[in-house]
Order: C-alpha cells, then structure tokens, then sequence
C-alpha cells in the first residue's frame, strides 16, 4: 500500500512504510434494544460483530407474556442471539431501574451466558457506566 514519493528537496524518498502505520481490520457494531423479535435482514446485519449491544431489559423468570407486552428482551435471549450470530461479544443493556445493582446485573449476566453456550464473551453496560 503507498507509494515511494521524491523529497522536496529532491536529495532522497521516502518510503510508504516510513510514513503509513500498520493496517487495523475494521470492527463491526450492531446495537439492538428495545424489541422483542429480530427481523432476518437485521440479524443479518449483526452476523459475526465484533460487539453486539442487546436489550436484556426482562428475566426468563418475568414470565412470556410480561416480554410479550413490555416489546423487550431477555438476557438468555440476548445471549442466545449473540452465540447464534458469531458475535465476539455480547454487551447487555437497557435494564429495568430495579435491575441496576450487582446482585441483579450478576444474575442477567448468568442468564446471557447460559443462553450463549459460551460461544461469546458476555459484559453489563448501563447509562452513565463508569
């Protein structure tokens, strides 16, 4: 990639690899939230991401027709759909407020990975995350 240019001068070149910095792969990101069903062109879209951004906002215990409702996702579920997609990782979000302590966040955690089948790394992000 590049080429060798003359100096302004005119007394040398310089070479492409003097100046250009090694070529980094691009990264892909899909960020998913508030749904409950992923239309196939968009899970298309999220196939192999480097991070996938799902909705974990309900529990598997919070019962089919509350996720029904509510038009959100699980945490099994998004890690199921981040195994299924070849996701590198999966970063849950969207929590309800009641969700956000670290008792709550392990158990979600727990349910992404078991619904994953650790073929992702699985992480929490939550609004102002520090």
């Amino acid at each position: 990639m590049g080429e060798s240019v003359p100096t302004d001068d005119g007394t040398g070149v310089v070479e492409p690899e003097q100046v250009l910095l090694e070529e980094l792969r691009a990264r892909k990101l899909a960020v998913l939230s508030d749904h409950r069903r992923v239309p196939p062109p968009m899970a298309g879209l999220c196939r192999n991401a480097d991070l996938l951004v799902h909705d974990a906002t309900l529990r598997m215990e919070d019962g089919v027709d509350k996720i029904k409702i509510r038009g959100h996702n699980t945490a099994e579920n998004a890690g199921m759909f981040g195994g299924d997609m070849g996701c590198e990782v999966v970063a849950l979000n969207h929590f309800v407020s009641a969700a956000v302590s670290e008792d709550a966040i392990e158990t979600l955690l727990a349910e992404a990975r078991r619904g994953n089948r650790n073929r992702s790394q699985i992480i929490s992000s939550y609004d102002f995350m520090e």
